[in-house]
């Protein structure tokens, strides 16, 4: 775990701007609202640009299946959750580094007062309006990160792929990192992002999971070239 996180924190701070064409925003299957594509208002630019202040959130995370046995699915769910804890300090530190156009709020302040607003539970903290939270954190806009990992197929599907030579590189799960970004004005989110890898035999989970996190990373318009 411990290498996974350096290992992400230098891929984040290497990281360089890139930021993507916008389209407007698709829910997956599964209407999850983090999995968004990568969406941009007319107006971004101009909301950027009065934006002093970020605050990153506490990043959430979830695993899908439709058809895994209890102990995978346990496993996994263990597995994004631990990742998901470094996530959040990860971004900070990368962003620090790097000439940004808004200062980003240390994330112990950020937890720190959210805990005092009991808005530590992730479920609550979604419901809650954005505009309301960037208010109580005092910044202008808030960014939200949701990791999501999802079980392509079975274990025999796979076996049975992998067994065929053309296919045996054939994903089997696919991580995806949703970025989004809400302004205090009226708690509209005004940018969003996702960036996906999929998981091979070829490559680890934890692999894919840092490939995808740099790639999210070089998309956050608030970092200057």
């Amino acid at each position: 775990m411990k290498k996974i996180t350096t290992l992400l924190l230098l891929i984040i701070t290497l990281s360089v701007h890139a930021q993507k064409m916008p389209s407007p925003p698709k829910e997956d299957a599964f209407g999850k609202e983090s999995l968004w594509e990568s969406f941009e208002r007319k107006d971004t630019y101009d909301i950027l640009n009065r934006t002093k202040k970020i605050a990153i959130l506490p990043v959430s995370s979830a695993y899908f299946a439709k058809k895994i046995d209890p102990d995978s699915l346990q496993k996994y769910q263990v597995m994004l959750t631990k990742i998901s804890s470094s996530v959040q300090k990860a971004y900070f530190d990368g962003l620090v580094k790097k000439t940004l156009s808004a200062a980003v709020q240390n994330p112990d302040e950020t937890n720190r007062i959210l805990s005092q607003k009991g808005l530590l539970n992730l479920e609550l903290l979604n419901k809650t309006p954005k505009n309301t939270i960037c208010f109580m954190l005092g910044v202008d806009a808030v960014m939200f990160v949701d990791i999501t990992m999802e079980h392509l197929r079975s274990a025999l599907g796979q076996a049975a792929l992998n067994a065929l030579t053309r296919f045996s590189n054939a994903a089997s799960d696919e991580i995806a990192i949703g970025l989004r970004l809400y302004e205090k004005a009226n708690g509209e989110f005004f940018w969003a992002n996702r960036s996906s890898e999929k998981i091979t035999w070829l490559n680890s989970p934890s692999e894919a999971f840092i490939k995808a996190t740099g790639e999210s990373f070089q998309s956050i318009p608030f970092v200057i070239k």
